[in-house]
């Protein structure tokens, strides 16, 4: 890519292993900047993504990067690569363990390419840019976001948890920094230690961002703003995988927010979006991230 992308993911891919109830699957490529980045590109959304990964990386998953057209003069090839084990249960709950973990990302990892971008996303698995770090790197986009799954949410791992005092007051925090925040209903009930999305969609607004969006799973996204409150609903569709489903939901809501700033329009682009990669499985693939066309049908099916 030659000129500065659009959009910038910011946090650590992974090498994932995937356990159901009935199997093991992988290892896949995942991750919120992997899901994010690689589905915003498909669409046509100039995309980069700054990230660490190391010699154990397969190369086959960072390929899948490379040939989705995403600007990889982020990635960075130091000590190692971030695993997990993603665990679901029979109700669907999940539970993800960290078997290695890549080095912390700064502004410094970021590069000059980069810096002036439209829109830098930070969407960590486990605080992959330390708290410290977060204000320096909002700084080199025009506009921010972040999702809340690695800052407390369900991402965040239970020893990264355990010595956090409050989970809401380091959400809260965090989200004083951006422009729009992000967080499915699982991470605000982890966050809060209640189940009210409504309520904690409000909780965080009042911190500071300008836009607010919770995802619901097969309930459809909340969005809220000042003075302005949406239930986006779901696209129906048969759900073969649920995983990345939020994280392409914001790779379709960002690409139409850098399109149009309506957050309506972005939380309705990302529904459909999210249902175009659910109706499938095997992680992040390039047949499984929906084109633009495809995405417009989708969205044309239901809104």
């Amino acid at each position: 890519m030659d000129s500065t992308p659009d959009l910038v993911c910011v946090g650590h891919v992974i090498s994932e292993m995937i356990y159901f109830p009935d199997g093991v699957k992988g290892p896949f490529l995942g991750s919120p900047p992997a899901y994010c980045s690689v589905a915003a590109s498909r669409q046509g959304t100039a995309t980069g993504i700054s990230t660490k990964i190391g010699p154990d990386m397969p190369q086959d998953l960072l390929q899948l990067i490379i040939d989705a057209g995403v600007d990889t003069a982020g990635v960075q090839n130091r000590d190692r690569t971030t695993t997990t084990e993603l665990n679901y249960d029979e109700n669907g709950n999940k539970e993800i363990r960290y078997p290695s973990k890549a080095s912390p990302i700064d502004a410094a990892d970021l590069p000059e390419s980069y810096h002036g971008c439209r829109l830098i996303y930070l969407c960590p698995m486990d605080n992959d840019v330390p708290l410290e770090d977060i204000a320096d790197v909002v700084k080199l986009g025009e506009t921010s976001a972040v999702d809340l799954g690695g800052y407390g949410g369900v991402h965040m791992s239970k020893v990264n948890r355990d010595a956090v005092a409050s989970l809401s007051d380091l959400a809260c925090g965090v989200s004083e920094h951006f422009d729009i925040v992000k967080a499915s209903d699982e991470d605000a009930a982890t966050i809060f230690g209640w189940d009210n999305p409504v309520e904690a969609a409000m909780r965080l607004l009042d911190s500071g961002p300008s836009v607010v969006v919770i995802t619901m799973g097969a309930k459809g996204a909340l969005v809220h703003s000042a003075g302005k409150q949406w239930h986006v609903p779901p696209l129906r569709g048969k759900v073969m995988d649920t995983t990345g489903g939020g994280d392409t939901f914001m790779a379709g809501f960002l690409s139409e927010y850098l399109r149009s700033a309506d957050p309506l329009k972005a939380a309705q682009w990302g529904c459909a979006t999210a249902i175009s990669v659910i109706e499938q499985t095997g992680g992040v693939r390039l047949d499984r991230m929906p084109t633009r066309s495809r995405v417009q049908a989708r969205a044309d099916e239901g809104y």
